[in-house]
């Protein structure tokens, strides 16, 4: 292992052992949780709504949009 990998995992490891970091990841990965929680909640709709077979084009639209107003 090189001298420079060396220094970089013993950067990294200090990094992960500070608390002030865990609590930021872990706030983190809350946030991101809640998102695709509320986008998979989204796509779910938009499948129930029209079938996504034939209508891809439009369903990743929406998706993409943000909206999910009626044509």
């Amino acid at each position: 292992m090189s001298i420079v990998r060396q220094l970089l995992w013993g950067a990294v490891r200090r990094v992960a052992a500070d608390p002030k970091v865990q609590r930021k990841a872990l706030n983190t990965a809350k946030a991101v949780d809640k998102k695709m929680t509320s986008t998979a909640d989204k796509v779910v709709g938009f499948a129930a709504d029209k079938d996504p077979v034939r209508e891809v084009g439009r369903m990743l639209g929406k998706l993409m949009s943000g909206g999910d107003n009626k044509d």
